[in-house]
């Protein structure tokens, strides 16, 4: 079996109103944190994610998350969805060491 791979860029603006203009430009927002990193809000294209998504379920996975060219093993640890249209809201990644 082929292991996934999803870019992620960081540098993301917080807050409501950046999240909502990010979702409306095709980009979901997220954070990626583990035991020795700190926390980094990132954005990923929900294209990418979407076709990853209608492959396999993402909960639970472990992704090989391309961070700003650095690549590193995490795992998918929530995905928040709109309670009516089910679209992506947020994703959250958790770094393997």
């Amino acid at each position: 079996m082929s292991e996934l791979e999803l870019v992620a860029k960081s540098g993301r603006l917080s807050g409501s109103p950046a999240s909502r203009r990010m979702r409306l430009d095709g980009q979901i927002p997220g954070v990626v944190y583990g035991a020795k990193t700190n926390p980094v809000s990132v954005v990923c294209d929900s294209r990418e994610l979407r076709a990853a998504m209608s492959k396999q379920q993402l909960v639970g996975m472990v992704v090989q998350l391309d961070l700003d060219g650095e690549k590193r093993h995490a795992i998918v640890k929530e995905i928040q969805r709109h309670p009516v249209r089910q679209e992506v809201l947020h994703i959250d990644f958790q770094v393997l060491n």
